[in-house]
């Protein structure tokens, strides 16, 4: 349906409260567009006419978004691991797969943009590109391919549909509150070891690159687009700490810790929070450290994108937005 003229784009996004979604709303606004922001979460932030909507993606979206929008983003999803049971996976990522497509059906929005997960290869040592086979490992990874399928279901049911999927490696910068964040946290209090080892691959880049690649994808006009998000160029978790090193001018040299040890404890840690205690650490969250996560961009380098930013730069980026809070 073609945009009536002199409106503005008008966009959906669903899961618009989370860190991805935060930053694509706000980027969204700002290149004009009229956007409908949906979560079950309040938003982080009160962008002037952006009009904010409750709605639970685990139910059907009743919503009435009107004739004219072009776009929807699917950002949607429970992704902690652990920390959720099994069936919340697929409540939010399968279900929610299901009700954001049938959104977009009532409302004839042709383009849907999908954020699934690099979780749809499992962790591996083996670089993963958009031709390897899937081979999820975790709930999360099987829910988000279920969820996958589902969208292609949608796309092909009318050929004047487009779907454009995102596996996105550890997406960084600020509001992020996860890993990265939390590594800059340890880094700075000297609370950090390296678990076992110091050469786990752990692909990604900044979310701003992400929305750009995003928006590259959108220009390409392709009817279906499936593509890995990461830096081209590998980092190990020796290679995130010296990156870290360089940008705070610090020099930080943790430790090597032996694994065994480290999941003695953790497991003290997983005692102690069944017990009442609040700690974030859990042995599959020490496990996660050690299995390299790696995957190549090929589509995006095959069709020419540039990237703007490196590890080290995005980095800089994010300190100075943040004034070296990395929050």
């Amino acid at each position: 349906m073609s945009q009536a003229l002199g409106q503005p784009p008008r966009t959906v996004v669903i899961g618009a409260s989370g860190f991805i979604g935060t930053r694509l709303v706000r980027r969204l606004t700002e290149q004009g567009h009229a956007v409908i922001a949906v979560d079950i979460a309040p938003p982080r932030e009160h962008l002037p006419g952006v009009d904010y909507v409750t709605a639970d993606a685990r139910q059907p979206l009743d919503l009435k978004i009107g004739a004219g929008a072009q776009a929807l983003y699917n950002l949607a999803a429970v992704h902690r691991t652990p920390g959720h049971h099994a069936h919340e996976y697929y409540e939010t990522n399968v279900f929610g797969a299901g009700h954001v497509t049938a959104l977009a059906e009532a409302n004839q929005i042709p383009l849907i943009v999908f954020t699934s997960s690099i979780s749809v290869y499992g962790p591996t040592e083996e670089v993963r590109t958009e031709a390897s086979p899937p081979s999820p490992t975790s709930d999360y990874g099987r829910s988000k391919l279920m969820a996958e399928l589902i969208h292609q279901m949608w796309l092909k049911a009318n050929p004047s549909r487009r779907l454009i999927t995102v596996r996105p490696g550890v997406v960084f910068g600020p509001g992020e509150r996860g890993n990265y964040s939390t590594l800059a946290g340890a880094l700075q209090r000297g609370m950090f070891v390296y678990p076992g080892r110091r050469d786990t691959v752990k692909s990604g880049g900044h979310v701003d690159e992400l929305l750009r690649t995003l928006e590259f994808a959108v220009e390409r006009q392709d009817r279906d687009i499936l593509f890995n998000f990461a830096f081209p160029a590998e980092s190990t978790t020796q290679d995130i700490v010296a990156a870290f090193s360089q940008v705070m001018n610090r020099p930080f040299r943790p430790a090597t810790a032996p694994l065994p040890a480290l999941l003695l404890a953790a497991r003290l840690f997983e005692v102690a929070n069944a017990l009442g205690a609040k700690t974030p650490i859990h042995r599959e969250r020490v496990m996660k450290l050690v299995r390299s996560t790696r995957i190549a961009p090929q589509w995006l380098l095959a069709n020419g994108y540039g990237f703007e930013m490196d590890l080290v730069s995005s980095l800089d980026h994010w300190a100075k937005e943040t004034e070296g809070r990395f929050e």
